[in-house]
């Protein structure tokens, strides 16, 4: 998505816009970013963004239980027929060879320092049209069993949804027996139930919460008692926005407040003359212009048509609506400030001080983790 892609399709909507991403993250103090990986190819190509942006980004290599049996399972036969691509639960031939090639990626991620986790990794019974159960642990565990094969320790990022118990029965043997320290991980974007909490908080693992982990009065509920030595706030862009619809959405409050500071630069004038009705709007709760991804290229044209007329603005504009555009629905790492207000609510903690305390801890969690 932040090159321009969406829903698999191979016409662009818009031009690269990673750095304006980053842009916009830095101006509000969001200043390293952890890449998390899907596949083998991901796990090895996101070297090349650690580089390009390098003090930018670190990543993470592993595959997530939604690609493993695209990675490493015999596709079935179709007979000829054209349709979407199924998997038996036969493993592929080369199958060692390619948790192999993991293994060297780690290692030589780890090296150049840009590998800070082992990861993504888990199960995901909800979208069990990717990959079955059956699949799924059988790589969690092959993947895992890689852990005994590494030189150094690394930290897990844990992928669980609606599937706590087999996830916990799966880790136990690998936490006991050291392969796993105790709490050398996050079980991240979680959104189970109480009981289910306490039982990863058993196995000592951090717990990662973003928009996905906000949807309902119940969610919130629980994310209301992770202990804030446990807590992690993340974004998991360009997924798990925290949208109007969701439970969370009411303890947001717009630009500036004590998450998002006001900055004080030329933003632009709000519309292209006197229209009765702007040709672009702000989002209502950061202070860039928020448009359809189809419409990048027409707000880039409002913008210069508009200082080529003379009107007071930049085309560099850090914030208003000359800015470079947030897309909707598409979720960004600035907007792991949204994460921290709602925590912070939740919490019930509202004093400057104490949110500084609170918000902190959770940076210190992060940063002691991933180091």
């Amino acid at each position: 998505m932040f090159q321009g892609y969406y829903n698999g399709s191979s016409t662009r909507k818009h031009p690269c816009d990673i750095e304006d991403i980053i842009q916009r993250a830095h101006l509000f103090n969001v200043d390293k970013m952890l890449i998390t990986a899907s596949t083998i190819k991901e796990s090895r190509d996101h070297f090349e963004l650690c580089e390009k942006y390098a003090n930018q980004f670190d990543s993470t290599a592993g595959v997530h239980p939604c690609s493993v049996a695209s990675e490493f399972y015999q596709k079935k036969n179709n007979n000829g027929e054209e349709k979407e691509v199924e998997y038996t639960n036969e493993l592929r031939e080369d199958v060692d060879q390619k948790l192999e090639e993991l293994r060297r990626i780690v290692i030589e991620g780890y090296n150049l320092g840009h590998v800070k986790a082992f990861g993504e990794i888990g199960l995901d019974y909800d979208r069990l049209h990717y990959s079955t159960r059956e699949q799924q642990i059988e790589m969690f565990r092959k993947q895992l069993d890689l852990l005994k094969k590494l030189p150094f320790k690394l930290p897990l990022f844990l992928h669980m949804r609606a599937a706590c118990d087999d996830f916990v029965n799966i880790l136990k043997p690998y936490i006991e027996s050291g392969v796993v320290p105790k709490g050398n991980g996050v079980v991240h974007s979680f959104t189970g139930d109480e009981d289910e909490l306490q039982k990863i908080l058993d196995l000592g693992f951090f717990v990662g919460v973003n928009g996905c982990s906000l949807k309902t009065e119940e969610n919130v509920k629980v994310a209301a008692k992770i202990p804030v030595d446990r807590l992690m706030i993340e974004t998991d862009a360009p997924w798990c926005e925290v949208r109007k619809s969701h439970a969370s959405y009411k303890y947001i409050t717009p630009y500036p407040n004590k998450f998002y500071p006001k900055i004080e630069v030329v933003a632009g004038s709000l519309s292209s003359g006197n229209e009765a009705k702007p040709a672009f709007k702000l989002d209502e709760n950061l202070p860039f212009p928020s448009i359809k991804k189809e419409a990048y290229e027409k707000h880039a044209n409002f913008v210069q048509s508009n200082i080529d007329a003379g009107q007071e603005g930049s085309t560099n504009a850090a914030i208003g609506i000359y800015s470079k555009p947030m897309i909707k629905s598409r979720n960004e790492p600035v907007e792991v400030g949204l994460i921290a207000k709602i925590l912070c609510k939740i919490h019930g903690i509202d004093e400057d001080d104490k949110i500084e305390k609170f918000i902190d801890q959770i940076f210190a969690n992060s940063c002691n983790l991933f180091k």
